[in-house]
């Protein structure tokens, strides 16, 4: 029988959180939740903008979506920029930086000085989820504390989408359209006072470095790339963005190149050395293009077959937004499970025949009973993402966690970019041959004009009267009742591969 000695090593257990760490969580988590607002808001109160603006075409184009591309194109930079100037000084400048662009998008005259806020919001927020992510691996030690901590933080994008139509129509019903922006302001203040009192220290590294070369390449890469994706969802002239895209391969393989030989790389190679990272990323990439179009599909179909209006159309979403939410904060459990492959891949198997029961319910079925089935299938399906993403930070060191974290959101935004080229072009495709082969003794040219665009027959119908224009109208519900199941299909098919994937995953990569 032997017995313990002074001299023998007694693992030290990792040091729990305390009050303060977990009341600076709040600090973290609450600009990506204004951010996820903004981003839903800003679809509702697009109307009034043009309204008071007048933008053009191609300007309202880039009102929508300036802050996702130059969020996506500078995210990598961040990464690494964490590292060098300190998590939590770059985390109370972005919010600092997001306030005064929140200034400059509700104040805006024009077209382009709102154009120009929504840029400097989009650069602001590309700082968020690395220096949150950084922070968040620092103050929480404890694995189940840390769970907790980490699906908090997915959960407020989430969360702040579920809030922003509810959120957005409250204000828009007694203020102008700006004060979607201005409400940022003061939330920022309150975060800028609590920020040094409730964060960890700062911990600068002035020995990181910045490679002015990748940092160009990165960005001019990454816009060119999710510019000619977005543009290619639009169908319309496709030169320009298949030429965008081509230039974005081409210098993502400049910038690839250049981190090999790089005496300060932008971005630390080693990181795809990790199995768990390689095969999360990809994971994390066919998630998110297999779910968008069906997300994309929905809210339209909710209108123009439904016959709901925005309003109501976003009101009976929040449910799901909320089970979404809900789902996320399940993922500690999911996470504590002693085989979490088992457990993945069994939600992912739920959410399979949930969706494809969903498929069946389209039709027919009440809209009580599409709410229930969405919700449920939000709170199976959200539980792997964020496990995804978890497993996919965990895999870089703690030194590297801005960069991991800055590769998952440009995963995902590719990923979001190329579902709404690819599957989205699919999907036009798609309605058009159902629309014509449903569309029966109605002239071909109005045919072809009501299949130039999702949900173009309704007003083609119109226009066109008496019962061909009916024969129309219900020939464009059809086909778009039939493309928003086949969307949901895909989903079907991928949850049914990562539940696969995760069943084996265990043999090839530790899930921690």
């Amino acid at each position: 029988m032997t017995t313990r000695t002074e001299n023998d090593a007694v693992p030290a257990s990792p040091p729990r959180a305390t009050l303060k760490q977990w009341l600076g969580l709040i600090i973290m988590v609450v600009p990506l939740f204004m951010l996820a607002t903004d981003v839903t808001v800003l679809y509702l109160a697009m109307p009034a903008i043009s309204a008071d603006l007048l933008p053009a075409g191609s300007q309202q184009l880039w009102i929508l979506h300036i802050g996702e591309f130059l969020s996506a194109a500078t995210m990598i930079t961040f990464g690494l920029l964490a590292r060098r100037i300190g998590a939590r000084r770059l985390l109370l400048g972005a919010v600092a930086a997001y306030a005064v662009a929140s200034l400059l998008a509700a104040y805006a005259v024009n077209p382009e000085m709102l154009i120009g806020g929504r840029a400097l919001l989009g650069m602001a927020a590309a700082a968020f989820t690395p220096a949150g992510m950084i922070l968040i691996r620092r103050s929480f030690r404890d694995p189940k504390q840390y769970n907790i901590a980490f699906a908090a933080f997915m959960a407020a994008f989430t969360g702040g989408a579920a809030a922003g139509p509810p959120f957005g129509g409250l204000i828009l019903e007694h203020f102008w359209w700006g004060a979607v922006f201005l409400i940022n302001v003061p939330i920022a203040a309150v975060l800028l006072i609590g920020g040094p009192l409730l964060l960890e220290r700062n911990n600068a590294d002035r020995s990181v470095k910045l490679d002015a070369a990748s940092v160009v390449l990165s960005v001019a890469a990454i816009l060119a790339l999710v510019y000619g994706f977005q543009e290619l969802s639009a169908g319309e002239s496709t030169w320009l963005p298949l030429l965008s895209s081509s230039v974005g391969i081409g210098l993502l393989m400049l910038f690839i190149r250049r981190q090999r030989t790089a005496e300060h790389p932008l971005l630390d190679l080693e990181l795809f050395g990790s199995r768990t990272m390689r095969l999360m990323l990809v994971v994390l990439f066919v998630g998110i293009f297999s779910l968008t179009v069906a997300e994309m599909l929905l809210p339209q179909y909710m209108q123009l077959v439904r016959g709901l209006s925005p309003l109501e159309t976003g009101m009976v979403l929040l449910t799901p937004a909320l089970g979404g939410t809900a789902g996320t904060m399940l993922t500690p459990l999911l996470a504590q499970a002693k085989h979490k492959g088992h457990a993945t891949a069994a939600m992912l198997a739920l959410s399979a025949l949930l969706t494809a029961g969903l498929i069946l319910l389209l039709p027919e079925a009440n809209l009580t009973s599409l709410v229930i089935a969405l919700t449920l299938i939000a709170l199976t399906s959200s539980p792997y993402l964020t496990l995804v993403s978890q497993m996919l930070i965990g895999a870089a060191s703690e030194e590297k966690t801005g960069s991991a974290s800055a590769l998952q959101e440009v995963t995902a935004s590719l990923g979001m970019a190329s579902s709404l080229a690819f599957l989205g072009a699919g999907a036009l495709a798609f309605y058009r041959y159902i629309l014509t082969a449903q569309a029966s003794g109605v002239p071909e040219d109005a045919v072809e004009t009501a299949g130039e665009s999702l949900g173009g027959s309704a007003a083609v119908a119109e226009g066109l009267g008496g019962s061909a224009g009916q024969r129309l109208a219900e020939a464009g519900e059809i086909a778009f009742t039939a493309v928003t199941q086949a969307g949901y299909g895909v989903g079907v098919v991928v949850f049914l591969g990562l539940a696969v994937v995760f069943l084996v995953l265990r043999r090839h990569v530790q899930l921690h």
